[in-house]
């Protein structure tokens, strides 16, 4: 019998976990120590299980071989089953079990029915929750966002990257760029986010990728697609993207042209979409609202529907990063998102699913306020960071005026352990935010630090009354439309 990994999963271990993720199905799995000693001997290479055991009675004292056997394999069929991974009579079936991601299936998620996150006991939060307090203590890098050109063939209204700085572009030089990625996967990292400016303006996007896939790295890329070429197609489906994601502002060309400032984008953005989806490459269109596409958005999601894409709208607007807010003039009233989160709610199955159809986190469990307390506000500066093409680090997207190190100064690692300021934001806290602790709106809230600061001029503590009104305006809307009893 044989085993091992999915093509569509990775796994990262630690002395204390074990983590397992699948990027067709979005699921994951914690384990605790002895599970992570199991994962060791798991690989992309098939494992012969009769010589995992043997391996790993070299590690226990007290256990027979039959006992040891039969709890692996009930270990590794419940990873079969969640299709993290694959196992055979031979080594030429396990390709047989093993899954390509296509637009044929529905829902990936509909091919797991068991996502039950297993430590030393079965636990109820999620792996989100999990690690928020396992790395506390003790941060790992998991995620970058990696911003390899700062050049842009977009000029987007509402961007909260300046135009100035798009302008004057440069890319990181590929040798540069391999060597963080080798230092990101040594320190244990798994997803890399390939952005911009515009992603595919770097000459050496493909190379990137293909380093990404040898270094064993997650790989996800933000475009606006409009320099995608036929022959990158073919290689992005070559390196198992986990997703490429895309902005369509507007069925009606003449509204998305206005708001990227390109004429004729819209039409290469749609071909570049339906490409890549008949080449089977996961897609998700992102469609941020704003005043001049209020108005119709309901078509990119239905469009996005009629393909099998994945889509989403986002009426949260960013200040720019140099704390100019001039682009805000284009963000959504109250009235405005008022109209646009009904609309949501009565056409939106998904949002209907995960919002009408759930109790409130408070609702459902006793809110324990210490522990809430004590939770970091995000996972930036605790598990993920981004750089940029001239080498800066900072926090999050869009959060260039906090810069941690500079990795042509410093090795990542040496920033992402001693840098002061990013040891002054984990001590940032849901206790930093007082007034936020007892607010009835809290469930609706995503409390940002970078949204604070961009938009108060460089303070990350105070609080954006536009978000805070908006939690309670989403808060109003869910509890009537749950009164009426209104469900898709």
């Amino acid at each position: 019998m044989y085993i091992r990994q999915s093509k569509n999963s990775f796994i990262r271990t630690t002395e204390n976990y074990g983590y397992i993720t699948n990027q067709l199905t979005r699921m994951d799995r914690c384990y605790n120590d002895t599970g992570a000693d199991w994962l060791k001997e798991i690989s992309r290479e098939p494992q012969n299980i009769d010589d995992i055991i043997q391996r790993l009675l070299q590690q226990y004292e007290g256990i027979d071989y039959d006992t040891l056997k039969t709890d692996f394999m009930e270990f590794a069929h419940s990873l079969a089953d969640a299709r993290f991974v694959v196992i055979g009579e031979t080594i030429e079936s396990l390709n047989n079990e093993d899954l390509d991601f296509t637009y044929n299936i529905d829902n990936p998620k509909t091919l797991v029915t068991d996502y039950t996150q297993q430590t030393t006991e079965k636990i109820n939060e999620n792996t989100q929750d999990f690690f928020l307090e396992e790395i506390q203590g003790r941060p790992l890098i998991s995620a970058l966002q990696f911003e390899l050109s700062s050049r842009c063939n977009e000029r987007c209204i509402h961007c909260y990257i300046p135009n100035g700085k798009k302008n004057k572009g440069f890319d990181m030089p590929l040798a540069k760029v391999k060597s963080i990625l080798d230092e990101f996967a040594e320190l244990g990292g798994i997803n890399v986010t390939l952005s911009g400016g515009e992603a595919f303006l770097h000459k050496d996007l493909i190379e990137i990728c293909r380093y990404c896939r040898e270094k064993d790295l997650k790989i996800s890329i933000l475009s606006n697609l409009i320099a995608l070429k036929d022959e990158d197609i073919k290689a992005l489906k070559e390196v198992n993207l986990s997703l490429i994601q895309t902005s369509l502002y507007s069925m009606t060309p003449e509204i998305h042209d206005f708001i990227t400032k390109v004429k004729g984008s819209f039409e290469k953005t749609i071909n570049a979409i339906e490409k890549l989806v008949a080449a089977d490459i996961p897609v998700q269109i992102s469609c941020p609202l704003m005043k001049a596409n209020k108005e119709g958005y309901d078509k990119v999601l239905k469009y996005a529907q009629s393909l099998k894409v994945k889509a989403q709208t986002d009426y949260i607007m960013m200040a720019q990063s140099d704390l100019n807010t001039e682009n805000l003039a284009n963000r959504l009233s109250l009235e405005e998102t008022e109209k646009v989160i009904r609309t949501i709610i009565e056409t939106d199955l998904d949002y209907n699913e995960k919002t009408l159809k759930q109790t409130s986190i408070s609702e459902e469990m006793e809110f324990d306020l210490e522990r809430f307390m004590k939770q970091p506000v995000c996972g930036v500066g605790y598990d993920n960071c981004c750089i940029t093409a001239n080498g800066d680090v900072y926090p999050c997207a869009g959060w260039q005026d906090y810069v941690l190190g500079n990795v042509y100064k410093q090795s990542l690692q040496e920033i992402w352990e001693n840098s002061e300021r990013i040891k002054e934001l984990r001590k940032v806290t849901q206790a930093s935010f007082p007034k936020c602790l007892k607010c009835e709106a809290r469930d609706y809230c995503a409390r940002c630090l970078v949204r604070n600061y961009n938009e108060s001029g460089g303070d990350m503590f105070a609080i954006n009354e536009h978000f805070c009104q908006v939690a309670h305006l989403n808060k109003r809307l869910v509890e009537e439309y749950r009164e009426k009893g209104f469900l898709i």
